[in-house]
């Protein structure tokens, strides 16, 4: 019974840390991604992916990006290090049209 126990707990308990540190590393890389932006009328963070240890950031920006080398030195410390970032830049402006039904 002991021997079942550590079987199931063990994968458990991994698991759970790891899907606990992904969230707050993915809290924290959106929250230096946002203040980055915070400069830049109109750009905004619309997403974020952690995929096969890299770090996917999805911007919306009505004009160019600004350096990402200090989106960089924003991260240093909030995630490990080695972790590759993207970020996957779309230009224009977000219009809201309506709600269907009103």
């Amino acid at each position: 019974m002991a021997l079942l126990f550590v079987v199931v707990f063990v994968p458990l308990t991994a698991n759970t840390v790891v899907t606990v540190l992904l969230n707050v590393w993915t809290g924290r890389t959106k929250t230096a991604a946002e203040q980055g932006l915070a400069d830049e009328p109109g750009a905004s963070v619309t997403g974020l992916d952690a995929t096969s240890r890299t770090m996917y950031f999805h911007v919306r920006t009505p004009g160019d990006l600004p350096p990402l080398e200090s989106l960089l030195e924003r991260l240093e410390g909030r995630i490990p290090d080695g972790i590759p970032v993207v970020v996957d830049a779309s230009r224009g402006r977000r219009n809201d049209v309506g709600v269907v039904g009103d």
